[in-house]
């Protein structure tokens, strides 16, 4: 009997050790998801928050995604939140000053992602574009410019066209408008690009937001400019004189990333993983007119609203990404040169 007992008090010892991770490991009340709030957290709330709540229990906390913040949290070892939405050149700046945690590709399913988007520590989520737009009324109809160097023709048409008061996007379209193919912009060749601007630089008009951008041209205060295609595509269907194709389009996007440090990975990973799948890529591009990155959501989307996403496999066709690694490598130093250019 005592050998008994005694083999099953291992025995219990046994299960209790092998149970102890797994209640460790207990799925938390809540997470935390840091982001840029306004539409987008809207969307994020449509197709992500709330179906992740009510399939798991677990919910959603909501904070502003500020970068200091990140950086200050890592680096007192005091991580407040669970995963962070972000631009994804900055996620790769992040991941280049080892604020990030790497990401558990074995919980998340990374298979039908576009080619070459998906990074050790930070995953786009989806795809928004700067696009070539224009006013309907100051833009003739034989004038709408179809490329960037049509953009930059004084001929087509006089005034003011539009850019964004950053060296981000900017350049890539710059080089674009100066003849260098879509597909061989990197590395960029900055004095090339500040030449490029040199050309029209009495006819730029700064613009610094989006929300600014679409104003603009929707008063007609300008007749032609880069603008986001989300910025634009309600203004469109309400009926505003604007209008804008995916031709050349500069494509970029959102990055979901885990602060290095979280209390909750197991929970960030898997609600990564679930904000991935093709039914809720799906349910986003229908919230707002950002395109999904995980290819099987297309399937789930009607043609009519594949048509202004810039994923579509047309659109994305005529784009081209933009180079986060390449812009945390060397975003500091253009934006310097490109700073003191607009000084000159």
């Amino acid at each position: 009997m005592s050998k008994l007992l005694s083999r099953r008090r291992v025995l219990a010892g046994s299960a209790a050790a092998l149970m102890a991770p797994f209640v460790a490991r207990a799925a938390p009340e809540s997470i935390v998801v840091a982001s840029s709030g306004g539409k987008l957290e809207e969307a994020f709330t449509t197709a992500y928050y709330k179906p992740f709540t009510e399939k798991t229990g677990i919910k959603i906390v909501t904070a502003t995604n500020t970068y200091a913040k990140l950086k200050a949290m890592v680096d007192a070892n005091a991580v407040e939140w669970d995963v962070m939405q972000t631009d994804s050149a900055p996620a790769a700046n992040n991941a280049r000053l080892g604020l990030l945690e790497a990401l558990d590709y074995g919980v998340i399913d990374k298979s039908s992602i576009i080619p070459g988007l998906a990074r050790e520590h930070y995953l786009p989520i989806d795809t928004a574009a700067a696009v070539i737009s224009w006013n309907t009324k100051n833009v003739r109809k034989e004038a709408i410019p179809q490329t960037w160097a049509e953009m930059w023709d004084l001929k087509r048409f006089p005034g003011q066209r539009g850019l964004w008061k950053q060296p981000s996007q900017v350049m890539e379209i710059a080089l674009m408008a100066d003849g260098v193919d879509k597909d061989r912009l990197y590395p960029l060749d900055i004095e090339r690009a500040l030449k490029s601007l040199d050309r029209i630089r009495p006819q730029i008009f700064w613009w610094t937001s989006g929300g600014q951008a679409a104003q603009i041209l929707i008063d007609g205060d300008i007749a032609a400019e880069m603008c986001w295609n989300g910025r634009l595509y309600e203004p469109k269907l309400g009926g505003a004189p604007v209008d804008f194709h995916f031709n050349q389009e500069l494509l970029v996007a959102d990055s979901f990333v885990v602060p290095r440090g979280v209390k909750n990975k197991n929970t960030s990973m898997e609600f990564i993983a679930f904000c991935m799948q093709p039914e809720r890529q799906a349910a986003f591009s229908m919230a707002i007119p950002y395109g999904p990155t995980n290819q099987k959501a297309l399937a789930l989307i009607d043609p009519k609203r594949q048509a202004v996403l810039p994923s579509a496999p047309e659109n994305l066709a005529r784009g081209v990404f933009q180079n986060f690694d390449w812009w945390a490598e060397n975003g500091q130093k253009t934006a310097e040169r490109f700073n003191s250019w607009m000084l000159a």
